[in-house]
This record gives C-alpha cells, structure tokens and sequence, in this order.
C-alpha cells in the first residue's frame, strides 16, 4: 500500500494504523522470502556445476536419478488485501456524496435568500404604497442631496416644513419619489438597510443648504460650458457650409 494511499484511508477513518503496520510486515517478510529462495537457488547451480566438472562420464551415467523432484520448504507467498480496492472506492463514493450534499445545501441557501429578498421587497412596497402622503397639485420645490446629484420633489408648505424638521421622508418607488412618514422610514430601514431613504437632520440644514447650493452651482455651470460648446460646434459648421 503507497503512503499515499494509505494516508487517504488512514484520514478517511477506512483502516487503521495497526492494519497499516501489518502490511509492512507482510510485505517485508515476502521481500525476504524471495531473497532467500534466490540465494539458494544459486547456491544450487554453483554445486551443480562442481559435481558435474568432479564426475567422471561413466560414473554420471551410474547416478541414480531422483524418484521424486524436491518439495518447495516456502510457503507460499501471502497476497495483498483484497480490502484495499474496496477501501478507496469506499473513500471516493463517500467524498462524492458529501460534495453533492454541500452543493444542494449551497444552492438551497440561495434559493431561500432569493425568496427572502423577494419578500422583503414586497413589504416595502406595501408600505410605501398604503403611507406616502404626495400631494398631486403641491407647487413648492424642495430640494435635497443623493450622492453627488440634487433631486427635488413637490410639496406643501406643511411637508416643505416637515421634511426640514425630519419628520418627513423622500424614498423612491417606480422611479417615484414618494413622501413617506419618518417612522414608516424606520420600518423600511430594519427591513432593508440598503433602501435608499432620505431623511434630512435639522442640525445640518445649514451645511446641507450649503451643499445644495454648490452642487447647484456646478449643475448650472456644466450645463452653461455644455452649450457654449454646442454653440462654437454650430457656428464651426455653418461657417463650413459657407466657405464650401
């Protein structure tokens, strides 16, 4: 049995190291057994060739010629464990079963986190959809801040006052921004950390307004550097015209 082998069978809990330790032995022994047959068969040929240079023709015509052929004194050579094909193979139907049950038991994880977030998103649908306060013909723009970019959605002036105080909150549905209580804020949030919902913090109004008012700026500067090249791109090409 190679090292290899038996390390695989030995950490599969197949056999143990007594068994191990035997099959050394055996094999050993089988090692030595054929060493000393070979020794003695040449010990043989080398006296057969002696006599035969000793006798003369006649006299080893006059030998009596042995009535029986001798017996083979070694037993007969141990053969290795049947167990150890069975062994690994046992070791390989074992290893396969258990990749296949970590596999389903993988996928089975993913199908219920899939259904978990299905469901998840389901209830923070319903929740927006029964709590958002919109109000269709509300006239004032109020502004905030997601990311880098300044949204804006339409409101009372008691919303607008709402959302300034943080007991109003803007949260997106459908592409949809929907006005949503503060606390209905708090359940969606405990349901999905990852919903973007945007609560604004009375004590950072100033550096808020601050922030809108720049990222305003930049808008209104892009877009004003946006049309002028817009306009020399024009202007090139009617002067192109004219000159053709």
């Amino acid at each position: 049995m190679s090292n290899s082998l038996s390390e695989q069978l030995l950490k599969a809990g197949l056999i143990t190291e007594e068994q191990v330790t035997q099959a050394e032995q055996d094999r050993q022994q089988q090692k030595d057994k054929a060493r000393a047959r070979a020794n003695t068969r040449k010990k043989e040929t080398n006296a057969s060739g002696k006599q035969a240079k000793s006798e003369s023709p006649r006299n080893k015509a006059r030998k009596p010629k042995p009535s029986q052929t001798p017996q083979a004194t070694d037993k007969p050579e141990k053969a290795p464990p049947k167990q150890s094909a069975s062994d690994l193979a046992k070791f390989y139907r074992e290893r396969d079963n258990l990749e296949r049950q970590e596999r389903e038991a993988e996928e089975k994880r993913r199908r219920e986190k899939a259904e978990r977030k299905k469901k998840t998103r389901q209830q923070i649908r319903e929740l927006i959809a029964t709590n958002q306060v919109n109000v269709a013909d509300a006239s004032i723009r109020y502004n905030f801040v997601v990311g880098e970019t300044v949204k804006y959605v339409f409101v009372t002036e008691q919303q607008r006052i709402d959302l300034a105080a943080g007991s109003l909150a803007v949260t997106f549905m459908d592409g949809k921004r929907c006005l949503i209580p503060v606390a209905v804020a708090g359940q969606i949030h405990e349901l999905d950390p990852d919903k973007l919902v945007v609560i604004n913090d009375p004590s950072q109004q100033a550096v808020m307004d601050d922030e809108i008012d720049r990222l305003l700026a930049e808008a209104e500067t892009q877009a004003e550097t946006e049309a002028q090249v817009t306009s020399d791109s024009d202007t090139s090409a009617t002067s192109d015209k004219s000159s053709a």
